[in-house]
């Protein structure tokens, strides 16, 4: 009944909601109009919200609707002045959240038949968590959402998912060396010309390091689209790589007359492989430390 995806929202899903008496839930909330320029405690209220939903599942927010529970559905949706450039003002809020959270708005949003428009805001969970926000001369504080409304949450509540961030941090760092290992061993593997047909390297690209912190970090990483991609082809590249590694050191087992053209052929296909390793690691090191640094 609740829209779990942003573009389900629209006029006849809010009028079912009011008049089958929802107010809030651990989903959603109902605002009339975002706070005034000199009411700080709703400026507060609102970014606690926020916080909230970013610390939950996710959760929208719908401007636009009167709080007043006495008037029927049909006269709660009042709209918000067109004039308005509503996005620009709610982003001041969630700017005000550390680290920073993803939201996104209804575009176009829902107009009135007077013109007037219907906002909807989708908060995004936020996978590094514990998100917070500070309040002058009162500190820090950490909300979450329950089917209560926001509440804050306890000290252990907070311990527990600082010691979740950092722990994924940690192997994000780790993932960052393994990375930077993995360049290396590029430069192992590359040999000049006249190098071709007479040496060779043992190196393998180790996978397992990565494979391993990649599920462990799945859940933070998996909507950066572009870094998931580059690590999926990194890894397939590597994988042939060492394929093709495997081949030549079975070959060398047996003793052989052609030792050269063996190494030279081989050589050869690493020259042209491990470079596009060499630019897939790059490239993920680049997006990871981006990831790293907004986050």
């Amino acid at each position: 009944m609740i829209p779990k995806e942003l573009r389900d929202w629209n006029y006849g899903v809010i009028l079912k909601l009011l008049k089958q008496g929802y107010y809030e839930s651990e989903l959603f909330d109902f605002k009339e109009m975002l706070p005034q320029k000199n009411d700080e405690r709703g400026k507060n209220r609102l970014v606690k919200i926020c916080c909230a939903f970013a610390n939950h599942d996710g959760g929208f927010l719908v401007f636009g609707i009167k709080d007043d529970k006495l008037t029927v559905p049909e006269k709660r949706i009042i709209g918000i002045d067109k004039s308005i450039d509503f996005p620009e003002q709610f982003g001041n809020y969630p700017r005000r959240l550390t680290p920073a959270i993803q939201w996104d708005f209804l575009n176009p949003p829902i107009k009135l038949d007077d013109g007037r428009l219907i906002h909807v805001i989708e908060i995004k969970p936020n996978l590094l968590k514990p998100v917070g926000y500070e309040e002058s001369e009162k500190g820090w504080f950490f909300s979450k959402r329950t089917n209560k409304g926001d509440e804050l949450m306890s000290y252990e509540e907070i311990k527990l998912n600082f010691m979740n961030f950092y722990e994924k941090k940690i192997k994000l760092q780790l993932l960052l060396s393994e990375l930077e290992s993995i360049k290396i061993n590029c430069s192992s593997l590359i040999f000049t010309e006249d190098q071709m047909s007479t040496h060779y390297s043992l190196v393998k690209f180790n996978l397992s390091v990565i494979e391993t912190i990649l599920s462990d970090t799945f859940t933070i990483l998996y909507t950066e689209t572009e870094l998931m991609i580059a690590l999926n082809k990194l890894r397939n590249k590597c994988e042939i790589v060492n394929r093709s590694i495997e081949i030549f050191h079975s070959k060398l087992v047996l003793p052989r007359t052609d030792l050269n053209e063996i190494l030279k052929d081989h050589n050869g296909f690493i020259n042209i492989d491990v470079p596009k390793v060499l630019v897939l690691a790059t490239k993920c090191s680049d997006l990871l430390i981006k990831f790293i640094k907004n986050n």
